[in-house]
């Protein structure tokens, strides 16, 4: 058998360092080519290593010799749209944002028969009606989003009408009241607005005679609490909304018609409900309610009637007064879309 030859491993040239590459590269140039393609496949992997590693940084710092620059990515975070409309929290109806943050104004508006018809009532979101002395009874009209050109005739306050006004943190306009309703607001810390201390924002009318005649509008009453600094959105807790899709008309009403019995004949009232407009028209002694400013019948969503314990006295200067025990429980009854 032939025998074996050592082959010797060709001759190269040492590893050059970064000096040496240089001179190698300068002085020997076919050396430094053979040397380069030796190594090319080490030189491109290593290459790889540094992207997959260092990611393109390091690349882009290995490759051209520049340090890396920080990018800077600004993220605009887009706005939802400000939503066009906001249930009323004094009635839940969709309204404009604007009317939804107004402040909810309550008015004490008399129903004496010289008084009729009132002013205003059918813009009210709420309206609580109660009586007063003699059998009269006398509402409290409280306003939002709707602003009726006139309101009144405004009348003087009831302990009462304190505490219902309370429940909204509402400021109140009122032409004076009896002592012990005027004793209660500066201790309950009530929104006064009264007409002996804001007479400009009050007038007279020439068409009936007094006390009959004091009204008020809108305008003046936004103003006025402007002044006063009662012109922040209402604070206070909505009272619960039956969602629309479980609302409707009856198709046969279980209570059709309504009659509460205050006192004497003047002061019957009957809601009658019409399942056409899923609602309830109002009647006062047995005639249509009319607000004066429409010239047309009043109609309510709904009728709440309170239970409440009710006796007469006299004020601490010797006033009549209706006495209701206003806060507490006790019985009511909610009619809506004809049931209840």
């Amino acid at each position: 058998m032939p025998k074996k030859q050592n082959v010797q491993p060709e001759e190269l040239p040492p590893e050059p360092d970064a000096i040496t590459m240089q001179e190698l590269s300068e002085k020997q140039p076919q050396k430094f080519l053979h040397w380069l393609k030796r190594h090319k496949k080490a030189v491109i992997i290593g290459g790889l290593a540094a992207v997959v590693i260092g990611g393109g940084a390091a690349m882009a710092f290995g490759v051209f010799g520049e340090k890396p620059q920080a990018t800077v990515v600004k993220v605009i975070k887009k706005e939802p749209p400000k939503p066009k409309t906001l249930p009323s929290p004094l009635t839940g109806i969709q309204v404009a944002p604007e009317l939804a943050e107004r402040p909810i104004t309550a008015v004490v508006i008399e129903n004496h028969t010289d008084a009729r018809p009132q002013s205003g009532l059918q813009d009210a979101g709420v309206v609580y009606e109660a009586l007063a002395e003699g059998g009269i009874t006398r509402f409290l009209a409280f306003f939002l989003d709707q602003k009726p050109k006139e309101i009144g005739p405004v009348r003087s306050v009831r302990t009462y009408f304190v505490d219902w006004a309370l429940e909204f943190n509402a400021p109140v306009a009122h032409v004076g009241g009896n002592i012990d309703a005027l004793d209660l607001i500066g201790p309950l810390k009530m929104k006064n607005m009264d007409q002996f201390a804001n007479g400009n924002y009050f007038y007279r009318t020439s068409d009936r005679y007094a006390p009959h005649n004091m009204y008020t509008t809108t305008e003046k009453l936004d103003a006025l609490e402007k002044k006063l600094g009662y012109d922040d959105k209402s604070d206070f807790t909505p009272s619960p909304r039956v969602a629309k899709e479980k609302t409707g008309a009856a198709a046969t009403a279980d209570h059709p018609n309504i009659h509460i019995n205050y006192s004497y004949n003047g002061y019957q009232v009957d809601y009658q409900y019409a399942a056409t407009t899923n609602d309830y028209a109002r009647l006062l002694a047995g005639k249509p309610h009319i607000d004066r400013n429409t010239d047309q019948q009043i109609h309510v969503k709904n009728v709440v009637i309170q239970y409440m314990p009710t006796t007469y006295g006299k004020t601490r200067i010797n006033e009549q007064t209706v006495i209701m025990a206003t806060p507490g429980s006790g019985k009511a009854v909610v009619l809506r879309d004809g049931t209840a």
